[in-house]
């Protein structure tokens, strides 16, 4: 077993499972919860960052799991509800969705955990190397709280396109630590380090249910990238080796 950023890769004989997770709490109708929004949005965006970490790694995810932490009516049923909604938003349909919710308890805020669990095989891992030279785009652009656009698609159909481009190295969903920790993150995994252009971006705001993703790819590849997604913006790129 090993991990890769915030993914757990288990390896069986002919392929691996890949499991990612992610919770969300105080979001939601209750008298509880700080972002008041319907607990459907809760499911939808939860459920979006756990699966675009599997398929950002090449896996297919097989099975998505929600743990709730409120009564199943009406709130479970509409987290249920958001899950459903992304899972056909993402295009996935041949997935196990299964989970539990609170029935002893009346609870004020709601809470929410998801794990989504894929499998692929060592050849469908999208983990390379980055090298020297090596680009960092980011698709989008850090949003939280009540700047999330609610009617976004996510990065679903992007995603399967940089799979199958050759040159891409690494596709990689931002989080609440912000762009600047993801790319850092990357840079170390191959022990190099790493510049980021001046722009607009604020590199170290929270981006939420992953409204950007970064992608590490080769510098004969960035203009490709850069057509795949608007906004797309080249933020930085791979400095040397052995230097952090």
């Amino acid at each position: 077993m090993r991990t890769r950023r915030d993914l757990t890769i288990v390896p069986l004989e002919t392929q691996n499972i890949v499991i990612a997770c992610d919770s969300c709490g105080a979001v939601g109708d209750k008298a509880g919860d700080i972002l008041k929004l319907s607990p459907r949005y809760t499911g939808k965006f939860t459920a979006r960052v756990a699966l675009t970490e599997v398929l950002c790694s090449g896996a297919t995810p097989v099975t998505i799991t929600n743990g709730v932490a409120c009564e199943m009516q009406p709130t479970g049923a509409e987290i249920i509800l958001g899950i459903q909604e992304e899972l056909q938003n993402a295009r996935i349909t041949d997935i196990l969705l299964t989970g539990s919710t609170e029935e002893n308890f009346v609870t004020n805020m709601t809470a929410l955990a998801i794990t989504v669990i894929g499998a692929a095989k060592d050849s469908e891992l999208k983990f390379e190397a980055a090298s020297p030279g090596d680009k960092l785009v980011l698709f989008g652009t850090p949003k939280v709280g009540a700047e999330v656009d609610l009617h976004n698609v996510g990065f679903y159909s992007a995603i399967r396109q940089l799979l199958k481009l050759q040159g891409v190295k690494e596709i990689v969903p931002v989080g609440s630590k912000g762009v600047a920790y993801e790319a850092e993150t990357l840079a170390k995994l191959s022990g190099a380090t790493f510049a980021l252009y001046e722009t607009s971006i604020d590199y170290y705001k929270s981006a939420g249910p992953v409204t950007c993703i970064l992608v590490l790819c080769a510098a004969h590849a960035m203009d490709e990238v850069l057509v795949i997604y608007k906004p797309a913006t080249a933020i930085g790129e791979i400095k040397e080796r052995g230097h952090i």
